[in-house]
């Protein structure tokens, strides 16, 4: 009989653990919501955390939780692929929480998200991101600057950085790609100016050299002499170190 009554009460107590979740949602505590959002969420279970984050959001908009669900939201978003919906999330945060302790890990998932948007898996192996639109590069580039400059001593400073030395390539690239298109049709004063962009806006890229070399070039097409031999003593000079 006692061993009866043992099994009698341990159903009774599942039954009662699972019944959070028999019931409507419309009388689901944030507590609720959140558990089961934080449970998609840990089980990689993207599409379905998305859903009940936005829920939570839109039930309980305020709180401790609805604060947390915007980062992980957002993070969700991002392994989604939907990588503007997580910016979106994330610049609503940044807006109403301008002194989170995790305003640092929102800047930099901001640009990560950013950064995905130029990028491709395969580019390993076949493409140039250099070859696309620079307009997400340029934004991912700004927001990985801002976390360097705003957060110096985070624990993004140095991923940020690696990242950024990565996008100054690829920018310089594209506007190499750019200048050489211009001097190839004649148009050599915007191909110098391309070129001149180049080292002013990424002087440390790998392409400084190739730009100055078609700064040289096209500034001797225009009889540009005294440009073209500034330009010929920064190339010596660069040769001798």
């Amino acid at each position: 009989m006692l061993r009866i009554f043992s099994i009698i009460l341990i159903l009774s107590i599942s039954t009662g653990c699972s019944s959070i979740f028999k019931k409507p949602e419309s009388e689901w505590t944030v507590e609720e919501f959140y558990q089961k959002a934080k449970g998609e969420f840990d089980s990689g279970q993207w599409k379905m955390a998305i859903e009940y984050y936005e829920k939570l959001k839109a039930n309980f908009p305020y709180g401790d939780h609805a604060e947390q669900a915007y980062l992980e939201l957002a993070y969700a978003y991002y392994r989604y692929d939907e990588p503007l919906s997580a910016i979106r999330e994330l610049d609503e945060f940044i807006r109403i929480y301008p002194r989170h302790p995790e305003l640092a890990y929102a800047h930099y998932l901001k640009a990560v998200a950013s950064d995905s948007l130029n990028r491709s898996w395969l580019d390993k192996y076949i493409t140039d991101p250099a070859q696309r639109d620079a307009k997400s590069a340029l934004e991912s580039y700004r927001a990985y600057q801002q976390v360097i400059q705003r957060f110096p001593n985070s624990p993004y400073t140095q991923a940020s950085q690696a990242r950024l030395v990565v996008l100054t390539n690829q920018l310089a690239r594209r506007e190499m790609e750019i200048a050489q298109f211009y001097y190839k049709r004649g148009a050599y004063l915007a191909a110098a100016n391309r070129a001149t962009a180049v080292i002013e806006h990424y002087p440390r890229s790998q392409s400084n050299i190739p730009a100055l070399k078609l700064m040289l070039s096209a500034y001797q097409k225009l009889g540009m002499e005294e440009n073209a031999r500034s330009v010929q003593q920064i190339l010596e000079l660069n040769s001798k170190t």
